[in-house]
């Protein structure tokens, strides 16, 4: 069936489905978050009450764990919210009820929001989110900070 004979009902169950995808990344990333503050919070108080550079360490690493999870979930839901507005638009000709973010063409300038400069290969975007979700203020703010609070306190314990 082509878009132009899709039922309007048919679209609307189709954005429901995308967007439930949309809110469960969203859910994850706060998961994620909220997983990653007890964790964080534990190594980084017991480094300072035990001058402990390596559990200080340990804690960092947590955080860029964390991160990277966080920064991965943004980047799916990134990927969606483009698919929902394709879809929303009747544009790039997606399959009925096709959940497939790769379904969607890419931007103008022909590269996705997500990827990195020109050099980077298409099949790493699959495992490194690109700088325009590291950047973004629910990961790259949030996260840096952490990662400084650790860093000092493993100084400090040194």
């Amino acid at each position: 069936m082509s878009d132009a004979q899709l039922e309007p009902e048919d679209r609307r169950k189709h954005l429901d489905f995308i967007q439930a995808t949309i809110t469960r990344m969203s859910a994850a990333s706060t998961t994620t978050k909220s997983w990653m503050l007890p964790v964080v919070t534990a190594t980084y108080g017991y480094a300072l009450t035990q001058n402990s550079t390596s559990v200080a360490l340990l804690g960092v690493a947590a955080v860029l764990l964390f991160a990277y999870l966080d920064a991965n979930y943004l980047r799916q839901e990134k990927r969606f919210r483009r698919l929902y507005k394709a879809v929303a638009e009747g544009r790039d000709r997606i399959a009925v009820f096709s959940l497939n973010p790769d379904d969607v063409a890419p931007p103008d300038n022909g590269k996705s929001a997500e990827e990195w400069a020109g050099w980077m290969p298409r099949w790493i975007n699959r495992f490194i989110p690109g700088p325009v979700v590291w950047a973004s203020w629910a990961v790259g703010p949030f996260y840096v900070a952490l990662v400084t609070v650790g860093v000092v306190i493993a100084i400090r314990s040194g």
